[in-house]
């Protein structure tokens, strides 16, 4: 009897004993107060549709919103440039995209590689400058190429170089324009100085060929003296002055560039000459405009460098978003400015 009421004590000790064991593995362990935030923590809402797309919109480069290119200046100082840059700020503006200005108060062509490269460094989404020196620039013109960066030469060109586009004047045209002017200026009789720019400048190269071949069969015409003043004004004056030392029969000058005609009217207004000698000069700088208006000045070759600079701005928006550009070297055209003129050519050329 003993032995059996001690096995069923024994039997119900470890039926407890299980159901303790049992009990232990279903209860649900604590919650740690990370897993309690997190259970207490809302789903978020899913973003509306047209947020996202919002979203993309503000980081995206595309229609050109946040494209930021670079201007390579070879004259920040000068009027013609300043009026270039007044361009691309203008197409900037209705690209919607942003434009940073390098350039220097002298025109070097060692400095504007040095701000191409720049550029280059800088990963900018396209370059606009000019091929002072073809030779010197157009190595540099191939490495923002090779870097994915497009480059559009505006004023003078480059073509051998792997430039994407030219946008500017067809220098040997305007220059032929030049040496017709003259012709019909002076009659056909002109002993005449030139003043360029810098040596070797492919713009001014271009200019004076036009000039020569216009005026080559015409008897009473001879080129006197070609004299370089650096597109700097005091240079410019002290050429002029020179010239009329030196050649006392030259009775005609012509400015190849901004800087010459201006020069040379300072010069012979100072010395009492004005009308004396016939000036053909190069830009519609207002003081240009000024001594065409007094007669110091017969008259200039005028560019668009307006167009220029926002045309190469929209060429360099649309080769980033992604069109293949088909015309890549557009004339911007010239215009003969004088007496008769020159209080309505720009509404003529509207």
């Amino acid at each position: 009897m003993m032995k059996k009421t001690l096995a069923i004590l024994l039997s119900m000790c470890m039926s407890a004993a299980l159901l303790c064991g049992c009990g232990d593995k279903v209860q649900e362990p604590a919650a740690s107060n990370g897993e309690e935030a997190s259970a207490n923590q809302e789903t978020p809402a899913e973003p509306e549709e047209g947020e996202i797309e919002t979203e993309q919109e503000e980081t995206s480069k595309g229609d050109g919103e946040s494209y930021n290119f670079t201007f390579v200046s070879p004259l920040v100082s000068h009027e013609y440039w300043i009026a270039v840059e007044n361009g691309i700020q203008s197409g900037a503006d209705e690209q919607g995209v942003n434009v940073n200005v390098l350039g220097d108060t002298k025109v070097d062509v060692d400095v504007m590689v040095k701000y191409i490269d720049t550029a280059i460094a800088a990963q900018a989404d396209g370059i606009v400058t000019m091929a002072l020196s073809p030779a010197a620039i157009g190595p540099a013109i191939d490495r923002a190429t090779a870097a994915g960066i497009p480059v559009v030469l505006v004023d003078t060109d480059a073509p051998d170089s792997t430039r994407a586009a030219y946008v500017g004047t067809s220098n040997y045209d305007a220059g032929f324009e030049a040496g017709t002017a003259m012709i019909e200026a002076t009659g056909g009789n002109a002993k005449i100085g030139i003043i360029r720019g810098t040596v070797g400048q492919e713009t001014d190269n271009d200019r004076i060929k036009g000039f020569e071949d216009a005026i080559a069969n015409e008897a009473g015409m001879e080129i006197l003296t070609v004299e370089a003043c650096n597109s700097d004004m005091l240079t410019g004056t002290q050429k002029a002055q020179d010239m009329l030392k030196a050649y006392p029969e030259m009775n005609a000058i012509f400015g190849s560039e901004g800087t010459g005609a201006v020069a040379a009217g300072k010069v012979l207004e100072e010395q009492g000459l004005s009308g004396a000698i016939t000036v053909i000069g190069f830009d519609d700088t207002a003081e240009c405009l000024d001594y065409i208006r007094s007669g110091v000045v017969w008259g200039t070759i005028v560019q668009k460098p307006d167009f220029m600079g926002r045309k190469a701005i929209e060429i360099l928006t649309r080769i980033n978003n992604g069109e293949e550009i088909e015309e890549t070297v557009i004339d911007s055209g010239v215009t003969l400015v004088t007496k008769d003129n020159v209080e309505t050519y720009k509404e003529d050329a509207e």
